[in-house]
């Protein structure tokens, strides 16, 4: 990582970014200042029209990207496909139609849910006895290892019932949306850090406050330290910081996720704790199989429900370098 310092923000405890580095201008004001606009109105609708009319907006508009992003569309259709989780072309497309509308459900049901009067009646909490044990005798907060599946936004709000949250994200592009989004603190008792933080201390402080460290590991990562793995049969590079925040500081780690069981009603899973062995003499390829496992625990859960999964997203772009080069060499 870049030795520079960067630009740093640090605001209270609830919901807003930490050492995040300064957002790089991609749009042209006038571009940014649109989707801002849109943004507003888009809120203002959730927030103000009855919730199961809100949803009904958010498919359709998911209905509609799938139509006119045509290569978003293509990607997802594609992913499907190879990861064998369609048996043929029409299943694969209705497949990533019910993707995309359940990317814009994450949306709206993300400024629902904070304002339900009865929260808990529309979560169902699946935590085993072992993985309450854990958390409440760990004294360095746990980690969470989740994707792009179900409703992650809702995730991380049940899981700040348990514990304080700091998730590892990519801040917005348009600084206003982000301070939009902050502002109506939908995630409860969340902070963010950004995942291209050039301060990966702040990673390890954060579980040593005592918080719960969640991170989405299931989009393409950069880098030569990550580790190269098995999805859906397909290499994939993935980010291994939750083994190796594990190695720094104890904590337990969770597979968890938010599986939406029909309109605002969702089911909180967690696995058991998990502790990964990784030897001195083995450091890289024991970190390997930890991320791999904890992957292939991805992976399973998403056979199960594909469409609630973020398939739009280049996830093989490590494969398909592979076989790019490979087609080179014929």
């Amino acid at each position: 990582m870049p030795d520079n310092e960067p630009d740093t923000t640090e605001k209270g405890e609830a919901g807003n970014h930490v050492h995040s580095p300064g957002h790089k201008r991609k749009k042209p004001r006038i571009a940014e200042s649109v989707e801002y606009l849109f943004a507003r109105i888009g809120v203002w609708l959730v927030e103000h029209v009855p919730p199961r009319v809100a949803c009904w907006m958010a498919k359709s508009i998911g209905s509609l990207a799938y139509l006119f992003m045509r290569k978003r569309r293509k990607i997802a259709i594609g992913n499907i496909l190879r990861a064998g989780v369609a048996g043929s072309p029409k299943e694969a497309r209705r497949i990533a139609r019910a993707s995309m509308q359940s990317i814009a459900l994450t949306v709206a049901e993300s400024f629902i849910f904070p304002r339900l009067a009865n929260q808990a009646e529309h979560l169902v909490m699946e935590v085993p006895d072992a993985a309450r044990a854990a958390i409440e005798a760990s004294k360095c907060g746990f980690i969470c290892f989740s994707g792009h599946f179900g409703n992650w936004e809702v995730g991380a709000r049940a899981m700040s019932s348990l514990r304080p949250v700091t998730g590892i994200a990519r801040p917005m592009n348009n600084r206003r949306v982000q301070e939009l989004m902050d502002r109506k603190k939908m995630r409860a008792d969340f902070e963010t850090i950004d995942k291209h933080t050039e301060r990966p201390m702040d990673i390890v402080r954060a579980l040593k406050r005592n918080r719960a460290l969640a991170i989405l590991s299931d989009q393409h990562a950069r880098g030569d330290s990550a580790a190269v793995v098995d999805f859906f049969g397909r290499p994939a590079k993935t980010y291994t910081t939750p083994v190796v925040m594990q190695q720094l500081t104890g904590a337990p780690i969770f597979f968890s996720y938010a599986l939406r069981t029909g309109f605002m009603r969702f089911r909180i899973v967690f696995s058991e704790p998990l502790f990964y062995k990784v030897s001195r003499q083995n450091k890289a390829a024991d970190i390997q199989a930890a991320t791999q496992d904890l992957s292939k625990r991805l992976e399973n859960a998403i056979r199960q429900n594909p469409e609630q999964y973020l398939w739009s997203h280049r996830r093989w772009k490590y494969a398909e370098k592979l076989e790019a080069q490979s087609a080179q060499t014929v």
